[in-house]
């Protein structure tokens, strides 16, 4: 056994011994195999001195797989199941309604989120969505996919996100333009940063000189 590193000691039922014993609670450094990878995590478990052996309870089990997936995920460029979730919940989409908006078996959604580990054709194409405009487009195609009323809902969610950053982009090209006009901030960064927004930039921009120009009759 690896070396224990203590948490607790505690007074329990060991379940191979069957009687209470004293028994250690601490982590130690474990290498699963996962999908033909070694992959070493720190885990949990209880050690009982008097038998030499340990076990897991049934969260710690759990965990230390989980572990070892997102660390999987980590390395092959997977999505994590909280940005699958994200991804869904940003449209109001259920989960069932978002594998079939995707094409994919009604339990599948529900199987990644809850930590299994997705194949890489399904992670292309949710990494190919996860962008605003890139969903959209991909949500013009498949709206049929999913109910009407459903499809209506998504699309104010996403009227209601782009009008909400337009919101904040307004606000900061204002003051970015009242930076610029002091030279800290060039027009072709601007044109950049800002790029298919460029138009409302000018807007904020010509709002901003008339602001300006009002305040210095009033003076």
């Amino acid at each position: 056994m690896d070396i224990l590193k203590v948490i607790s000691n505690i007074k329990e039922e060991c379940p191979i011994c069957g009687i209470e014993k004293n028994i250690t609670y601490g982590e130690i450094k474990e290498i699963l195999k996962v999908r033909g990878e070694d992959i070493e995590i720190t885990t949990r478990i209880h050690y009982c001195p008097d038998g030499d052996h340990s076990y897991y309870s049934i969260d710690d089990e759990d965990d230390k797989f989980q572990l070892a997936y997102a660390e999987y995920r980590k390395r092959k460029g997977l999505l994590q199941p909280h940005e699958i979730k994200q991804i869904r919940e940003k449209y109001g989409l259920s989960q069932k309604s978002f594998a079939r908006l995707l094409g994919w078996g009604e339990v599948t959604v529900h199987r990644y989120e809850s930590g299994a580990i997705q194949d890489s054709v399904h992670n292309d194409l949710l990494l190919l969505i996860r962008g605003l405009e890139d969903f959209k487009k991909y949500f013009t195609m498949k709206r049929n996919s999913i109910e009407p009323e459903i499809a209506k809902k998504v699309e104010n969610k996403i009227i209601e996100i782009e009008r909400e950053w337009l919101s904040r982009t307004s606000n900061l090209l204002i003051k970015m333009f009242s930076s610029e006009r002091e030279g800290n901030v060039s027009m072709l960064a601007t044109k950049i940063f800002i790029g298919p927004y460029y138009k409302e930039y000018k807007k904020a921009s010509q709002y901003c000189e008339c602001a300006n120009e009002e305040l210095a009759l009033a003076a």
